[in-house]
């Protein structure tokens, strides 16, 4: 008796070519499909609606445990990435896509950890009625919906002042949502989930009152702290309530930095400082014209056009915006599109390839052109018509150019 896998191969030749260019394209996707061959399941689902994504706003209803989140997890995220491969779709809406997905598992695990919560609890505390009171916030790249495979979640948990009282038991939420998403099991895990862009970074408490954000951000935090914050959005509780707050935090940001000319030195100091410390391990994000350097750019043209929008946008759709507002010369937008489109395309290769992060280009002439060919999926002509090193190396000159031009 075949499996019913081995007879969808046999029946279905481009399905056949889908799963050969994925073992080729990626040792870690072929590793999946090798020990639990029913995964090809999700190939063939791509096959037969290319495109087609679920709901993922019901999710949560219909979990039952981390475990089953997991597997969906995995399942989802294997099919965005077969489509990515074999459709070649485009790079940021493949990054989009993965960044819902990662919304909604963090949406399900909030449900579950407050369940399981209230199900453990000790008496009602009377008159308080845990629902979605806490807010979780995605900043980093989840927070400009650029999630990729092997990213980490970079999260901040908020309550209303109002609630301050039950700071202790939205704290246990909290730890259990983290324990849930990132706990190592043997089926993998869903993702690394990373805190410390709290309010006192590891010295703060986990679970902070939006007075205690807008304090510390009035008075405390320094430039890059507000900075990162002009990148996020609310993914899990009280949805409304968070990007309402969300607003006010820029605010205050925009008060203390946005106006005068101090946000320039500041973020031109920044970015040199994330150079030099993490440049040498990882120059395709921080080394000298990495993508750091169009992400600061952005930020910077931001903030000096007055605290434009408050939208949630991704690198291309911030560049839009800047050019219609009259701030970003049409050459220089065309060659930022096109630099951010390289640069994330060399890095979800990077990551498609080995299922982990990679920050930079690997050094076996093997290797090196497997790359390439993910790559030049995802890529326009112009952008790999010369070895991809060599591509690079040009691409990474012109950026710093354009920085330079911009903070000088």
């Amino acid at each position: 008796h075949h499996p019913e896998w081995l007879h969808w191969l046999d029946s279905d030749l481009v399905l056949a070519g889908y799963l050969l260019e994925l073992f080729e394209a990626s040792s870690y996707f072929g590793d999946q499909l090798v020990r639990k061959p029913d995964l090809i399941e999700e190939v063939r689902r791509m096959r037969e609606a290319p495109g087609e994504f679920p709901d993922y706003s019901e999710l949560p209803r219909t979990l039952g445990d981390a475990a089953e989140l997991r597997r969906f997890f995995q399942r989802e995220m294997l099919r965005i990435q077969s489509e990515s491969i074999c459709l070649r779709t485009p790079i940021f809406d493949t990054l989009k896509r993965t960044s819902r997905l990662a919304d909604a598992a963090i949406a399900a695990s909030y449900q579950m950890a407050l369940e399981h919560m209230l199900d453990s609890r000790l008496p009602e505390r009377a008159g308080y009625t845990p629902v979605d009171q806490m807010m979780v916030i995605a900043l980093g790249r989840l927070g400009m919906l650029e999630f990729d495979l092997a990213s980490d979640a970079d999260l901040v948990f908020v309550l209303p002042d109002g609630d301050a009282a039950e700071i202790p038991f939205w704290t246990r939420v909290a730890e259990r949502m983290i324990q849930q998403i990132s706990a190592y099991t043997g089926e993998g895990m869903i993702f690394t989930v990373d805190t410390r862009l709290r309010p006192n970074g590891r010295e703060g408490m986990l679970v902070q009152t939006e007075q205690s954000f807008r304090d510390y951000f009035a008075t405390t935090a320094e430039a890059w702290e507000g900075i990162t914050y002009m990148k996020s959005r609310t993914v899990a509780g009280n949805m409304e309530r968070g990007t309402e707050f969300l607003n006010q935090l820029q605010e205050v940001d925009w008060r203390r930095w946005g106006q005068s000319g101090r946000s320039k030195k500041k973020l031109w100091e920044m970015r040199l400082r994330l150079e030099s410390e993490q440049g040498p391990g990882n120059p395709l994000k921080a080394g000298r014209g990495g993508y750091y350097d169009i992400d600061f750019a952005m930020m910077y043209l931001r903030l000096k056009g007055a605290g434009i929008f408050f939208k949630v946008l991704n690198t291309p759709e911030r560049i839009d915006i800047i050019e219609k507002m009259g701030h970003l010369e049409r050459a220089d937008a065309a060659f930022l599109r096109d630099a951010a489109i390289f640069y994330r395309s060399v890095d979800h290769g990077l990551r498609v390839y080995s299922g982990q992060a990679g920050g930079r280009l690997p050094r076996t002439r093997h290797k090196l052109e497997a790359l390439d060919r993910l790559v030049s999926r995802w890529t326009p002509d112009h952008l790999h018509d010369q070895p991809l090193d060599v591509e690079l190396a040009q691409i990474r000159s012109r950026t710093r150019e354009f920085f330079e031009r911009l903070f000088k």
